[in-house]
This record gives structure tokens, C-alpha cells and sequence, in this order.
């Protein structure tokens, strides 16, 4: 036979299983794939020469294997905890973003409020004044979104008996929307008094949320700003000077407005005469008084895009009258004249739309609120707050802030030693 070196893989290795007094061997070549098959290994006399036999202790076959002490590969003892981790952590972000972009955002809730005059104000009902309060709808044609929150609103307004209906702004993000705007009101039951709503800014302008970053910088250093542009040319000076802007930046974006650029605007008259159509009401910086009662519902035009007069808005209403005043921005309570008003309807804000754990809300979009009030009911003096988080959203996400419908009731103040 001719000579073949030993390290040379055998044509023929059996593979039966082991006979009395024969000896399991292992191939070199598994064991370097980490794997630990058994071979027989006959030794009989008529054994072909040209296979290859070895015995290995235990130790050896582990280091062979590139296994520890433990009998772990020396890679996966170092590598495992850190891709665990790491897939444990993209594991829950992709968990959480699904949630935010598709369950949340369809998951409308119907909440429920009282609240009392805080002033012994006659006019209102003894069972006071039932209202449904919506807002932010931001409707864009996305058909298949927004007829889901359609339906939603439709399952948690069905039967329900209610005074007022009032919308507080940002009905569509386009012109596109206004159909599913209709069909919204056409699934909620008719009020018994009326209808009412004040406009919003998207329901002037056109924003283009993809340049929202590079807008909120721009605009950001045109409400004063401070970069590096008044720093002395010296490049650590120059260095802190930016950060500084950086730093700057983000408290701006945290506690203001976060708003795309403005790229056109919608037919808001046409948004007007549709709604009308259907029996809504805008307040324009004007009041009504309420069919039946002394008090009387004001609106005003929106803070950002409109030609907003408070003083206006409240010149016909009696200073003792119970007074409920609509404005999309909540900012509105800034203005003295507020305070007249019992009742403060608002959107705007989303409820920050995204909320974190100890920071709260994400942005705000207000310069008057604390995070704290940037959704809910709370209390400026004697008014009572509320402010909605909406049904629909600039961004289609939301992470602890839900879509919803309010049913309200505002009740007149207790008698006097009650």
C-alpha cells in the first residue's frame, strides 16, 4: 500500500454503533466545528490501516472545541450577554413602536367629567349643561385611519344625549380631509342646543412636517436665539458657544411648539360652509347665548394663524353670566379677559402625543402650560380648564397619550353653605 500521511481525512470511517471492547474516537474535523460525534473505531485485526484513531481526554476535547471550564465556547461566554441584550432592547423597541404607530392611535376613549362653577354665577340648568367636546380630528383622506377613528367615535357617542357639540380646531391637515370631517359629524348624534367650533391653525395652513426640524431652527433664532456668531474667534470659545445653541435648541423644542414649515394653505371658507351645512356654528370672535339658559358660549380665532379678539369675542356677554369660552390654543389664558370665562374648551397640544416616564409630555406646543397641564382639566383661578388631547396627530404616532371624546358637565355652583 502506499504511504498517506496520517493527518489526511479517511475515504471510509464507520459509523455503527460501538461493539464490546472496541474504543469511540472523535474526528478532529467535528471537533473543530464544535460538535462531539462518536465514531466507532475498530481495532480488530483486519481494521483498514488508513483510518486514523486517537484518544482525547475530556480537557483536551474542550480545548479542542474552543470550550471554557465550564463547557461554554470561549465566544459564546463572551459574546451571549451582549447580543441578549441587545436583542432583548431592538426586541422592545420594535414592540413599542408598533404600539405607538398602530394600536395606539386607533384606541379612542370615551372620558367623563363634572365640574362646578367656582363663581355663583345664575343661568345654568340645575342638571347643568351636558356637552361632548372633540378636537384635533387632523384629518388628511388617509381613508383607511381615519374611517377607523370614524367608527370608534361613532360606538362611543351611539345613544348618547348631550347638550352641546363642540369642536375646538384642527379639523383636517389638508384640503383631502374634509370629507372624512363630514362623515365624523354624520356618525355623532345631534346635539340638543347646538353645535359649535372655532378653527385651528391647521385648518388655515398647509405644514410640511418633514422640514419640521430645520423650520423650529429657524425659527428658534428668530425669536432671539444665541449662537456662535458673536463668539471671538477663538475655537474653544467658538466650540462652548455652539453647545451652548445646542443646549438652547432642545429647551426650546421640549418647552415650545415643534410645527412643520408652512407650505400652502387650506380653503377654510369651504371648511366653514360644509360644516355649516351640518348645522355647526363657528364662533369667530363672538358669542351666542345658549337657547334656554343665561349662559353663553364665546370663540375666538386662532392665537397663531388667525385674527384672534378676546375683548371682542366677550363685548355682548353679561359679566355675571355663566360664560364658556372656546380657543384651540390654550394660551388664551394668558389674556386678562380670560378670566371672565367659567369654562375653557382647548386643544392644540395633543397631549403631548408622546409621553415619556419622568419627563412627561414631549413637547407641549404652548409657551403658557406647564407639562403638567398639558392635557386634562385643571383649574386658572376661578376658571376651570380643559384641555383635549385630540383624535388625530400632526405625526401618526402616539405613546401614552390616546385619542379620545369627552363628555363634560358643567354644573352650577353649590348654594351658598351647602
Amino acid at each position: 500500500m502506499e504511504g498517506r500521511s496520517l493527518l489526511e481525512k479517511p475515504e471510509t470511517v464507520s459509523e455503527a454503533a460501538p461493539r464490546p471492547g472496541q474504543t469511540d474516537c472523535l474526528d478532529l474535523g467535528q471537533l473543530a466545528n464544535g460538535q462531539l460525534l462518536r465514531y466507532d473505531c475498530p481495532f480488530a485485526q483486519d481494521a483498514p490501516r488508513d483510518v486514523f484513531t486517537i484518544k482525547v481526554s475530556r480537557r483536551e476535547r474542550d480545548e479542542v472545541a474552543g470550550r471554557g471550564d465550564n463547557g461554554r465556547t470561549a465566544v459564546g461566554r463572551g459574546m451571549a450577554p451582549w447580543l441578549v441584550g441587545f436583542g432583548a432592547v431592538a426586541g422592545a423597541g420594535a414592540a413599542l413602536g408598533g404600539y405607538a404607530l398602530l394600536y395606539e392611535p386607533f384606541d379612542v376613549r370615551a372620558e367623563r367629567l363634572t365640574v362646578r362653577l367656582m363663581r355663583d354665577r345664575r343661568g345654568l340648568p340645575d342638571e347643568g349643561l351636558r356637552i361632548l367636546h372633540i378636537s384635533d380630528t387632523h384629518f388628511r383622506g388617509a381613508d383607511r385611519r381615519e374611517r377607523a377613528k370614524i367608527e370608534q367615535v361613532r360606538r362611543a357617542t351611539a345613544d348618547a344625549q348631550f347638550d352641546l357639540l363642540i369642536h375646538t380646531g384642527d379639523f383636517l391637515h389638508n384640503d383631502e380631509g374634509l370629507e372624512n370631517v363630514l362623515a365624523l359629524f354624520d356618525s355623532i348624534p345631534r346635539p340638543r342646543i347646538g353645535a359649535f367650533a372655532v378653527t385651528g391653525n391647521h385648518d388655515h395652513v398647509v405644514y410640511e412636517m418633514r422640514r419640521a426640524l430645520h423650520y423650529s431652527w429657524r425659527t428658534f433664532w428668530a425669536r432671539g436665539g444665541k449662537c456662535c456668531d458673536g463668539a471671538t474667534g477663538k475655537r474653544a470659545l467658538a466650540r462652548r458657544a455652539r453647545l451652548g445653541s445646542l443646549l438652547q435648541f432642545a429647551r426650546y423644542l421640549l418647552n415650545n411648539r415643534f410645527d412643520g414649515e408652512p407650505s400652502g394653505v387650506n380653503d377654510i371658507a369651504g371648511l366653514r360652509r360644509a360644516l355649516e351645512g351640518r348645522g355647526v356654528r363657528f364662533l369667530d370672535n363672538r358669542a351666542v347665548r345658549l337657547e334656554g339658559t343665561d349662559a353663553y358660549v364665546v370663540g375666538i380665532e386662532d392665537l397663531l394663524q388667525g385674527e384672534p379678539d378676546l375683548q371682542g369675542g366677550l363685548q355682548d356677554v353679561r359679566p355675571d353670566a355663566p360664560t364658556i369660552l372656546l380657543s384651540h390654543n390654550p394660551d388664551i389664558i394668558a389674556a386678562p379677559a380670560a378670566g371672565q370665562a367659567d369654562l375653557i374648551l382647548a386643544g392644540h397640544t395633543h397631549g403631548g402625543q408622546i409621553v415619556l416616564p419622568l419627563l412627561g409630555p414631549v413637547y407641549t406646543q404652548t409657551e403658557q402650560l406647564t407639562r403638567s397641564e398639558a392635557s386634562g382639566h385643571w383649574r386658572h383661578g376661578k376658571t376651570h380648564v380643559y384641555v383635549h388631547r385630540g383624535l388625530g396627530e400632526s405625526i401618526p404616532i402616539r405613546l401614552g397619550s390616546p385619542p379620545h371624546v369627552t363628555f363634560l358637565t358643567l354644573l352650577p355652583a353649590r348654594p351658598s353653605g351647602a
